[in-house]
Order: C-alpha cells, then sequence, then structure tokens
C-alpha cells in the first residue's frame, strides 16, 4: 500500500513533499524500495556542520525549494528526519512539519521517510487538503527507539555526536543507542537515559552494579569508566589489576594509600563481599559507604560489637588477621578512640603492635588480669605464669616470692605482706645459700656453645622464656645463681671477658628499656608498668635467634647469661635512705661507696660498696627510668643461666596406668611411661615440684603425697627444666569411684 501510494504520488501534479510514515519493522524493506524507484537519497545527518552540531534544517528545506532547478534532484528522498525531530520534542516537530507540508518542491518529488513522529503527522491531518496523495501512514508505524546519552566528561562505548547518531537512524537503527553528545535533547520524544557522570555509566555498562555513589568520587569513578570501557565487564577490570581472586591476602598492602589501586581494591572487596571468608572484613564492608573512612572502620568497628555477643569471638580473631600489618600511628589513632568505653576496650585490643601491648598491660595494671588476656595478649600471660624453681630448699620461697613480685610489677602496686618479706629476706640474705654464677658457668660444657649476655635479665621472665623455648622446639635447661654485689655491670662481667673464643656477643637493649633514656620509658612521664611490652619483644626476639642459630647448626649449644636484674618494686617503692653520708648514692642509689661508721641492717657489704637488700635508695643518685639494679633484692641479685639445645622431638612421655588410687592418707603414685631414658624427671602438679625415681630405663615412680582426692588432676612432665610432656591424671578411691572425694574417710 505504502510503495503504491509512492507511485502515485511520483506521476501526480502534486508540488509538494510526501510523508510516508512508517515503524521500525518497515523502515529499511521500504527504504530499500523507494531506492529500487530511482529515488536519490538526502540524509539530514548531511546538513550538520561538525561531528555534534544539530542538522541545518533550513538547508535542507532550502534543498527542497530549489530541487526542481538540479536534475539530479528531480526525485528525492530524506531519511533521518523524522527520528531527528522526535529527538527535539513536539514543539520542533509540528514547526518543521508545518513547514514542509506547506512547503512547493515545484515539478520535483521529495519523499519523506519519517520514523517517530506518526502522532505529528496525524495532526496534520486537519487540514483537508492535507490527504492520502501527499500521506500515508502504515498502520504498524511503531518506533520503539531510545537513547543513552553520555554527556562530556563521561565517555562511554558508543557513538560520538549528533551526526554519527543521525546516520545510525538513517540505516535503520533501532532499539536503545548509545551516543557520547554535548546535546541536552531534554524535550526529546524518545526515551532518553542521561548519563551525566561517570559513576551512572558504569551503572548503565554493569546493569548489576548496586554500589552507592558514595564509594566513590567523581575523578574515581571516571578512571574506572576508563578501564570498564575498554575491558567490557568489572571482572575484567578486576583481573586485569590483579583482584580477580585471593582478595583478602595483603590486605594492608592493598588497602594502604589513597591512590585508585588502593580505591579499587575496596570497590572489588565491595563487589565481591559474599565471597569473602573473613566475616569481619564483610562486617565492615557492610556500612563502610566511603573509600576514606575504609582503614578507620577496619580498626574501629569492632567497637559496635560487645565482647557477650556470640560473634565477638569469631569477628575479634578474623580482625586481628586483617590488622596484623597495620602500622603503629594508624592503631595509636583506634586506642585513643577506644578509650571511650573502658569497661570494654580491653577486649577490643590485640597483641599486633607496640601500642596495643603497652596499653593492654596499662588496662591491666589498672582493672586487674581477666581471663580473656590469655587470648589478648599469651605472651603476657606466660610471664605472669608460676614458674616453679628447682632450688632446693629455696624452691618454695622463690616461687612464691616471684610469683607475687611479677604480680605486683603489673597491678603496679605493692602490697603489704610483699613489703614485709622484703625486708625480712633483706636482713636474712637468703640467696647467699645460691652458687654464683662463675661456679655454675665453670661446670658447663662451653664446647661448641654461643654465649649471649643479655643484660639485666632476672628471673622473673623464666616462665615466658621456658614456653617460647617449647614453642620453638627447643630443650631448656635452667640453672639460677646469684650475682656479685653491688649489682652492677662492671663487677659482673668476669664471666664474658674470661669466655674463649668469639662466639659471643653483649645485648644491653634490656638494660637500655629498663634504665637508659635510649630505652624511651622514664617512671616521671608514665608511672604505669608499659615497659614490660618492650622487654617480652626483646626476650622473644632472644630466643628467636637462639632457634634459628641452633637450627642452622652454627652452634650445638646457645648459653645465655645475665650480669644482673633488676627491681621495678624498688622503683616503685620511692623509699630514702635518710642517713647522711660523705659519699653519693649510684645507680638510682640503691648502692653507695662505702663509709664508716653505719647504722643499716638493710645494707650489705661488698667489693667496696654499701648495698641495699630492701627497697630503699640513697640521696644524691638520679632517680631511675622505670627500673633499678645495684642494690641487693632478690630480683637483682638472682640472675638465669640458661642452656637451650635443639630437642628430641621423638620423646613420648605417658602414664603407665589409666586410673590410679588415692588414699585420704598417703595421697598416691604414678608410674610413669618414656621412651628413652632421661635425667632429672620430675612433674609438676598445682605449683609444686616432685621428683621422679627411675625403676628402669622406660619407668619412672613418682609419689604425689598431697594428692589424697579422687579427680583429675593436670601435671606437666619435666627432664631438669625441659618440659617433655603434658599428663591427666585419673584420680579415684579405693572403691573404683573417680568422684570419691574422701574414699575410706567412713
Amino acid at each position: 500500500m505504502s510503495i503504491q501510494a509512492v507511485n502515485k504520488y511520483l506521476s501526480s501534479n502534486v508540488q509538494s513533499p510526501f510523508f510516508l510514515v512508517v515503524g521500525d519493522a518497515q523502515y529499511t524493506s521500504i527504504k530499500d524500495k523507494l531506492l529500487e524507484l530511482g529515488l536519490t537519497i538526502v540524509r539530514v545527518s548531511d546538513y550538520c556542520s561538525s561531528h555534534d552540531a544539530l542538522p541545518d534544517i533550513d538547508g535542507l528545506l532550502e534543498r527542497l525549494k530549489t530541487a526542481k532547478m538540479n536534475a539530479g534532484d528531480s526525485k528525492l528522498v530524506v531519511v533521518g528526519l523524522g527520528e531527528y525531530l522526535a529527538l527535539r520534542g513536539n514543539h520542533v516537530s509540528a514547526r518543521v512539519l508545518s513547514q514542509l507540508k506547506d512547503l512547493n518542491t515545484g515539478t520535483a518529488k521529495a519523499v519523506l521517510l519519517l520514523r517517530g513522529v506518526a502522532a505529528q503527522v496525524n495532526e496534520l491531518q486537519a487540514d483537508p487538503r492535507f490527504d492520502s496523495r501527499r500521506c500515508c501512514i502504515v498502520d504498524t508505524a511503531i518506533c520503539n527507539l531510545s537513547l543513552t546519552l553520555a554527556v562530556p566528561p563521561v565517555v562511554l562505548s558508543g557513538l560520538v555526536g549528533i551526526k554519527a547518531l543521525l546516520k545510525k537512524l538513517e540505516n535503520g537503527e533501532c532499539g536503545n543507542i548509545v551516543v557520547n553528545t554535548t546535546v541536552s535533547l531534554e524535550n526529546s520524544s524518545f526515551t532518553v537515559h542521561r548519563i551525566n557522570d561517570a559513576y551512572d555509566g558504569i551503572k548503565h555498562i554493569s546493569i548489576d552494579f548496586n554500589l552507592p555513589r558514595s564509594c566513590g568520587s567523581d575523578e574515581q569513578w571516571a578512571e574506572l569508566l576508563t578501564e570498564l570501557t575498554q575491558h567490557s565487564s568489572l571482572d575484567a577490570v578486576f583481573e586485569k589489576n590483579g583482584l580477580a581472586d585471593a582478595l583478602e591476602a595483603d590486605f594492608y598492602v592493598r588497602v594502604a594509600g589513597l591512590e585508585y589501586r588502593n580505591w579499587l581494591y575496596f570497590i572489588a572487596l565491595k563487589s565481591k563481599s559474599d565471597t569473602l571468608s573473613n566475616d569481619y572484613l564483610r562486617f565492615v564492608l557492610e556500612y563502610t559507604d566511603r573509600f576514606e573512612d575504609f582503614k578507620t572502620n577496619v580498626l574501629s568497628a569492632i567497637s559496635q560489637v560487645p565482647h557477650k555477643d556470640k560473634q565477638f569471638g569469631g569477628l575479634y580473631a578474623d580482625r586481628k588477621l586483617l590488622i596484623e600489618k597495620f602500622p603503629e600511628p594508624d592503631v595509636a589513632s583506634f586506642i585513643i578512640n577506644n578509650r571511650k568505653n573502658a569497661a570494654e576496650s580491653v577486649y577490643r585490643l590485640t597483641d599486633g603492635t607496640k601500642a596495643e601491648r603497652e596499653e593492654i598491660i596499662a588496662w591491666v595494671s589498672r582493672h586487674g588480669v581477666i581471663p580473656q588476656i590469655a587470648d589478648i595478649y599469651p605472651a603476657l600471660t606466660d610471664y605472669l605464669k608460676t614458674y616453679v624453681f628447682d632450688c632446693g630448699d629455696l624452691s618454695d620461697l622463690l616461687t612464691e616470692y616471684f610469683d607475687a613480685y611479677k604480680r605486683q610489677k603489673v597491678s603496679n602496686a605493692l602490697e603489704t605482706d610483699f613489703l614485709q618479706e622484703v625486708d625480712k629476706l633483706a636482713s636474712s640474705r637468703e640467696y647467699n645459700r645460691l652458687p654464683t654464677r662463675n661456679e655454675i658457668i665453670d661446670g658447663l660444657d662451653k664446647d661448641d656453645t654461643y654465649l649471649y649476655w643479655l643484660d639485666a635479665l632476672g628471673v622473673e621472665y623464666l616462665a615466658f622464656i621456658s614456653k617460647l623455648a617449647r614453642e620453638r622446639g627447643l630443650s631448656i635447661s635452667i640453672n639460677v645463681a646469684r650475682a656479685s654485689l653491688p649489682t652492677i655491670t662492671s663487677i659482673n662481667r668476669d664471666f664474658f671477658d674470661a669466655w674463649r673464643g668469639s662466639r659471643k656477643v653483649k645485648d644491653d637493649e634490656l638494660d637500655d628499656t629498663k634504665h637508659s633514656d635510649v630505652g624511651g620509658y622514664n617512671f616521671e612521664n608514665n608511672e604505669l608498668p608499659i615497659h614490660l611490652a618492650r622487654e617480652l619483644e626483646i626476650i622473644s626476639g632472644v630466643i628467636d635467634k637462639a632457634a634459628t642459630e641452633l637450627a642452622q647448626r652454627h652452634h650445638k649449644r646457645f648459653l645465655i647469661v645475665s650480669d644482673h636484674g633488676a627491681s621495678r618494686l624498688a622503683v616503685l617503692r620511692r623509699k630514702e635512705e635518710k642517713y647522711d653520708t660523705d659519699t653519693k648514692g649510684e645507680h638510682s642509689g640503691r648502692c653507695c661507696k662505702s663509709f664508716e661508721p653505719y647504722d643499716l641492717p638493710f645494707a650489705a657489704e661488698e667489693n667496696g660498696y654499701l648495698v641495699l637488700a630492701d627497697y630503699g635508695r640513697f640521696r644524691g643518685s638520679r632517680a631511675s627510668n622505670v627500673e633499678v639494679h645495684g642494690g641487693a633484692s632478690l630480683e637483682e641479685v638472682l640472675v638465669p643461666i640458661i642452656e637451650l639445645t635443639l630437642k628430641d622431638s621423638n620423646m613420648v612421655v605417658e602414664l603407665a596406668e589409666e586410673f590410679v588410687t588415692v588414699d585420704f592418707r598417703t595421697g598416691t603414685e604414678i608410674t610413669l611411661f618414656v621412651n628413652s631414658p632421661v635425667k632429672d624427671m620430675s612433674l609438676v602438679l598445682s605449683g609444686k615440684r616432685y621428683l621422679a625415681c627411675m625403676l628402669d630405663g622406660n619407668h619412672y615412680k613418682v609419689a604425689l603425697p598431697d594428692t589424697k582426692r579422687a579427680g583429675e588432676y593436670h601435671a606437666d612432665v619435666y627432664s631438669g627444666d625441659d618440659l617433655i610432656g603434658k599428663i591427666l591424671i585419673k584420680a579415684q578411691g579405693k572403691s573404683g569411684k573417680a568422684n570419691e572425694a574422701f574414699d575410706g574417710l567412713f
């Protein structure tokens, strides 16, 4: 019908354009048939002066007016006009179509192949002169064109400029068309999706992208859009930037900084949060919509979860993995804000940074030790663990003394009973019953041995050191000796100077931490015992060095020796002797050059010095930093001599019997089985040490006279100071009942 109508028009004497209105489905086929009829095609796009300029419609009208004067223009078909007018909206369409309706083409024929303006052309038929001789509207003239307009500086994969768009439309393009243009087309009759910025562009390309705009800045979205247009999908962009998988690895390296690559990592995490195994990371991502807040939220989001919440433990563990590489300044900021709720604050801390370790110690000093410290700061728990001394009849005294000493060092408070014990020991000088350091060292095998002098290492750390040695697969042998008085380095270095060979080193770091400005701690600035964190770190590093040296077979033995210990409690005591002397106190007043006469029951005279064995100090010496030495308190005088070797990993220690019988009068005894003979076997149960008696090469008997009740008892088995096994003793009464408390009492 439409072609027949055109043929009639071509053979008629009508001197105005013919309006042929079609839909998407008919456009291409009708256009081809018009060309077969010999019509010359006129493209509206050719009237665009530049790639993004609107066509000159007046120029088009002028060509149609003068077509009769050009032989080549006698039969024309205009394409692209209807789509262009629809893009401009009803007002422009009505005006231009009205002009064309009344345009005189003379003898020339001009067919207007129109799409998208069926309604506007239909309105022209109100003019009775505009009849079927001049117009034909195909019944199904349905046009479903829509546009996505990208406004600079946004650039999408698509057409560039209005001219390219019109060319596509002239060729019959339908559906949605993407075009980059500065032309707004705000009155368009077609559906127009405007991409005003890069974020909108990303959402257009990645339909499933649902992150909020606040996740990035305009510049960041723009850079991502540029990559997206080059690689077609977000997954491809992530893969190109190494973010396809293993997103939780190297977390801090990837998130640190404000560069595009750091931001893109955040976007990848947000986009793939459902694939992450770290629940805490998912928790943080869920409510973090600004990259600038991400690092801070990773540190602080744990504060939103009370420590009694059933999810807290898992979130805490996952958070610890994430922040292990965070630098001290970042963590320090978190620590300050974390103090807001003092009751909850410690549960959010980890032992991953020096600042946090010090904060934990400060909290414990104020609030006391809680069971969770074992998980929060295991090293502190290991330090506080009771070390059972093996020093003959001094064992119980030393065990109880240093247990109390460590407790007060951490609590930062002195106990009256303990101070009385110190004064008592200051007079009795029980340390004189111990061998000297040189006596112990002279009896050691020095062949293939590396001597490590850790200045100021006292016996308070033995539980901690023993645990470290076990964790690193080392066998440990400990001797406790006494230093020479006064407990200063110059009097106690002969063991090092006399050591033969070059395999020796002196480490001052622990000593500097305790009482040197180099250590960075000062009692006047901060009275809390936060320096303990650094002490444990230094000691841990020494044991690591020992493990490395031994594992590499550089030495057979690694010997850690100290010149003296140090006292924290003497600093806390703040006791200054009022005795007038002509000499000046040395080493924070813990000793001074001898003078006569004197009446100091707590002072020992040795090597030309008066040495205080209580917690007093002579006047005239500079106050200590955080700990002192030079005096004769047990913590200053007692020094460890620690021998480390590689452990036999094949050692087996077991109970020979599953159950043992207890008697409320005599206790019980157990038999231990070992797969190879050991020396100096003992068992530690409830803080007491019980010696084992060898029955044969594989069996040892241990009497436990204090175990008189049925039940289950955990015990540690030692060879010397080396923990070689842990056992569970299942004790039952004579009737065979494991829960019988006082079998045979009635």
